[in-house]
């Protein structure tokens, strides 16, 4: 067997190597999705990033989503209530499996975005929304695809106010 050093082989540092690029590919999915966010709520280029009976679940406003059609067709309606949005996606934290199919990742999200008014639909709020996020991921045909993206709203508040007047969320 070939080594590189009396202590790694080539074979672990493919493995290493390997992994590596497995956590970046996982980190630019989740930058993609909100990329796709920001960008109307791009409901085709959403739905791509999931694995055909993924579910998309976020608390409070959001809901429940399983499958591509029930996917897009959220996103589909939402670009009519959040007119514009800029996802940032702070302090990726995954954990692969040790056999590189599946991985959890964490995610906050700091995203400033113009929403409706609930009381009148005709005006529009700006507003600060915080998120974590625990995503499953699996690796299908070499690349990887949330299985779910879970969302717990840490809290929204219209930029005005700031989040004082909003409790942050348990």
């Amino acid at each position: 067997m070939a080594t590189i050093t009396d202590d790694v082989t080539v074979s672990e540092l493919a493995q290493r190597l390997s992994r590596l690029e497995d956590l970046r590919a996982i980190e630019q999915l989740k930058y993609r999705y909100a990329g796709y966010c920001d960008n109307g709520y791009d409901p085709d280029g959403i739905v791509s990033l999931f694995v055909e009976d993924g579910r998309w679940v976020v608390d409070g406003e959001g809901g429940t989503m399983t499958g591509h059609d029930e996917i897009k067709a959220h996103f589909r309606a939402l670009s009519d209530k959040i007119t514009w949005a800029l996802h940032y996606m702070i302090a990726p934290r995954i954990e692969l499996s040790d056999d590189g199919r599946s991985a959890t990742g964490y995610f906050y999200l700091l995203c400033l975005c113009t929403i409706e008014n609930s009381a009148d639909s005709t005006t529009k709020d700006p507003v600060i929304l915080t998120i974590n996020y625990t995503d499953q991921f699996v690796k299908r045909d070499g690349a990887w695809y949330f299985q779910e993206l879970l969302g717990k709203t840490h809290q929204v508040s219209n930029w005005d106010q700031g989040w004082v007047k909003q409790p942050f969320r348990d």
